[in-house]
């Protein structure tokens, strides 16, 4: 029998800045109906080899090499590089596979009729696996043994294996160096009218993910950054600053797009003089290199340069490649893993990751001018989606 070994994961804990993961208070006794509550999770028993006393990396490789093979569902197409990677390392054939629309409802099909494709699924969408995978036992979270100690306790449960944001974003050979905008609210007046680009919000729960975070736990912030705009109170009917900022954006015309490779190359596509604004991932600069676009990060916007989509790892609960599955998540997530992905401009919540480079700046951002990301209330993240989406819809 395997042996288990409690320790209560969730809680108050220290926070890692440099990845701004936030702890949101709890809420009081009685809470009104409607108003977000903390998740209920108890404790959450960790398997022997997730401790540093019961981890083994020798025999963890001795034992996933009786196993395999193995199959991975990533939205990154570098999971076909990071697999081939573990392949030749470890000799346990792995086959990566690129699925960004639908993977957790895949992966609920598979595992309910016994059918089981994938053994490893990794998503930006933390809520939803939390909610739709973790608490049904179709997903094992599972944090390596040397690696668990090094993380803040909000990225242990579910598992962030690695930061990820959607960054504004405007086109250098059109406005220098410096963003034409520095506030938030600038993006809802008229002269960004039709010239703001985003992905589809309702493309991805990512991004309404990043929404109602950014209304249950930062509202404070965009009704600051109000203030300092226009220089008085904001007044508003709705429920708080965010959800007026997020409809007066949808009233002004903006450009939404499939994805955010679309808006890459409305923001930056060379020979612009009056180019909009996006919100994309880091990974599109590299379109710089690539096609000539000039894009970059919106340094010094208020109140947050970029919204928090992170990535969580887990292995399928019915697998029949348990060790080769953990053996995958320990490589993958390891500085060796990790350089795959990290000049996309994604980071490692382990301090011990470190990025070979930083081309496009983005560290000192991720630091200081980023929205925070909480585990907290993985439900209401996951429960709000569709109201996001009906909001989003009515204001436009």
């Amino acid at each position: 029998m395997r042996q288990q070994i409690t320790h209560r994961a969730v809680g108050v804990a220290a926070l890692t800045i440099a990845f701004g993961l936030g702890i949101s208070a709890c809420a009081p006794p009685g809470v009104a109906e409607g108003e977000a509550q903390e998740d209920v999770r108890g404790e959450v028993e960790l398997q022997a080899d997730e401790t540093a006393e019961g981890f083994d990396l020798e025999a963890l490789v001795e034992a996933a090499q009786q196993e395999g093979p193995i199959t991975i569902y990533d939205e990154t197409g570098k999971v076909t590089q990071i697999a081939e990677a573990f392949t030749e390392k470890y000799g346990i054939d792995a086959e990566g596979v690129k699925i960004e629309t639908n993977a957790i409802d895949k992966v609920k099909r598979e595992s309910a009729s016994g059918n089981i494709i994938a053994d490893i699924l990794a998503i930006s969408e933390p809520p939803a696996v939390y909610t739709e995978l973790l608490r049904d036992e179709v997903l094992t979270n599972w944090v390596p043994g040397d690696v668990y100690d090094q993380l803040p306790e909000e990225a242990r449960y579910p598992y962030l294996t690695s930061g990820n944001w959607l960054w504004w974003s405007y086109n250098t050979e059109a406005y220098g160096d410096t963003c034409p905008v520095s506030n938030i609210w600038e993006l809802t007046d008229e002269e960004w009218t039709g010239k703001v680009a985003i992905p589809d919000p309702e493309a991805r729960a990512m991004y309404t993910n990043i929404w109602n975070q950014s209304a249950r736990d930062h509202a404070d912030a965009w009704e600051d950054a109000y203030e300092k705009l226009y220089g008085e109170p904001l007044e508003t009917d709705e429920e708080t600053a965010f959800h007026e900022w997020l409809k007066r954006l949808a009233q002004n015309s903006p450009a939404v797009f499939k994805s955010d490779e679309e808006v890459s190359e409305a923001v930056g596509a060379p020979g612009q003089e009056d180019a909009p604004i996006g919100q994309m991932a880091a990974a599109k600069y590299r379109n710089n290199d690539e096609k000539g676009y000039q894009l970059a990060p919106c340094t010094g916007l208020d109140p947050y340069v970029a919204g928090p989509m992170p990535q969580t790892m887990g292995y399928v609960t019915q697998t029949e490649s348990p060790n080769a599955a953990k053996l995958y998540i320990h490589f993958a997530t390891s500085q060796e893993g990790m350089e795959f992905i990290m000049p996309d401009g994604k980071r490692s919540y382990d301090p011990r990751v470190v990025a070979p480079e930083d081309a496009h700046e983005l560290d000192p951002l991720i630091s200081a001018e980023v929205q925070p990301f909480s585990t907290s209330y993985m439900e209401d993240d996951f429960m709000k989606t569709v109201s996001w989406q009906d909001f989003w819809r009515s204001s436009r």
